[in-house]
């Protein structure tokens, strides 16, 4: 059989495999795009990785471990829902509209009628400024929510993830398509590279 036969059937035969990624992990300090706030963040990233490849990162966001996808550095996009998986076990799905956010304040939008009448307001009236305030808040979260240039799993589901992680052999991940990427599936190995990263960003094994 001619060798570009051969070549065409095997890159056939292989539309649905999933690609093993050569990876280093690294440590970095980054600027949170969601919280703002200074975090060392391990990632993985590829010799073959290109301008719209996503890449593994783990961090920590007030004291809780976050693992997750990250949209390319040179082209941030939104990354969407996504499913991870360590060697053979569960295969979780994380939905970005489910992500929590650990947002601040960041604009007053305490009624003006109310402004500067604080010692004086009545408990209805702070009543009402709290729920509009937390209205604020939920609104600026799912507008977010839609820009994120990461999905992470927070929670017992990052603890678990996590936790396979530090014995597993390889992270296998798929992120679905949305309106401005196509579907991408790969692995990242786990190795002792990764280890290290961690460590060296403080990071270490939770309950």
């Amino acid at each position: 059989m001619p060798k570009p036969i051969i070549t065409v059937l095997l890159l056939l035969c292989c539309t649905s495999c999933v690609v093993m990624y050569p990876a280093k992990w690294e440590a970095i300090t980054v600027i949170d795009e969601l919280t703002g706030e200074q975090t060392c963040r391990v990632r993985a990233l590829s010799p073959m990785q290109t301008h719209s490849s996503f890449y593994p990162i783990v961090d920590m966001a007030n004291d809780e471990v976050r693992v997750g996808m990250h949209s390319p550095d040179e082209n941030p996009l939104p990354v969407g829902d996504i499913q991870l998986q360590v060697d053979n076990h569960y295969r979780f799905l994380i939905k970005q509209t489910d992500m929590p956010y650990y947002l601040q304040q960041q604009v007053d939008i305490t009624p003006r009628i109310l402004a500067g009448h604080g010692p004086y307001l009545n408990n209805s009236k702070r009543a009402q400024r709290d729920q509009l305030q937390l209205s604020f808040s939920t609104a600026t979260a799912k507008a977010l929510n839609t820009t994120s240039p990461y999905t992470v799993a927070t929670g017992n589901i990052a603890k678990h993830l996590f936790n396979l992680m530090l014995t597993g052999d390889f992270l296998e991940y798929k992120v679905f398509a949305t309106t401005q990427h196509g579907t991408t599936s790969g692995r990242y190995p786990l190795d002792a590279n990764f280890l290290k990263s961690l460590q060296q960003c403080g990071i270490s094994w939770h309950q």
